[in-house]
């Protein structure tokens, strides 16, 4: 198996190439998918959401909170959390109940972090009946960087840390069951 330092450059211009091709034609290839589709009214789902101030951990977060979801959003900026679900409740509709969002810290390059949030949702004996473990990195300028765990940072982040936060949420994902675990990824993992 070639690493980085190893390709060719007839590798680097392929991997460019099918990196452009798919950028390109990704609309084309889901003209079946409809832009938008909307959620019913989701009283009583309690779903988590990990890296949920960007991107489509955002996007879902908000969909869920304002489709009536208690939302739980698992990040490293409380601060940013916290400022998105008072936007949120300020573009909720008029006569519709309050966001049901909460905050939960999780830094996924700290398996103490982990722990501690499996540990502290898993005190409440709550059940929960969607974990979306969407919290991901991804940076192709920088050197290879581990993090104070020892593993390498995308490593953890990406697939480790989301496998342990499921792991310690198993009790929780029965006692909501029927539950689901919705794994974030992309081509590039």
């Amino acid at each position: 198996m070639a690493t980085m330092a190893t390709l060719s450059w007839s590798e680097w211009i392929a991997a460019l190439f099918r990196i452009v091709c798919d950028t390109l034609f990704q609309r084309f290839f889901a003209r079946h998918v409809p832009s938008r589709v909307s959620l019913p009214n989701l009283a009583h789902p309690t779903v988590m959401v990990t890296g949920a101030t960007s991107g489509i951990g955002l996007h879902t977060a908000k969909a869920l909170a304002l489709s009536g979801a208690h939302v739980i959003l698992a990040v490293r900026n409380i601060k940013a959390a916290k400022d998105l679900i008072s936007l949120w409740e300020a573009e909720r509709p008029q006569g519709t109940p309050p966001l049901k969002c909460e905050v939960m810290e999780l830094d996924c390059l700290s398996f103490d972090s982990v722990r501690k949030l499996g540990e502290t949702w898993e005190a409440r004996k709550l059940p929960l009946n969607l974990l979306i473990n969407n919290a991901g990195i991804f940076c192709m300028t920088e050197s290879q960087k581990f993090s104070k765990d020892g593993c390498e940072r995308h490593m953890q982040v990406n697939h480790l840390a989301p496998a342990l936060l499921t792991v310690l949420l198993l009790p929780s994902l029965a006692r909501g069951a029927p539950s689901r675990v919705v794994m974030v990824n992309s081509i590039v993992s």
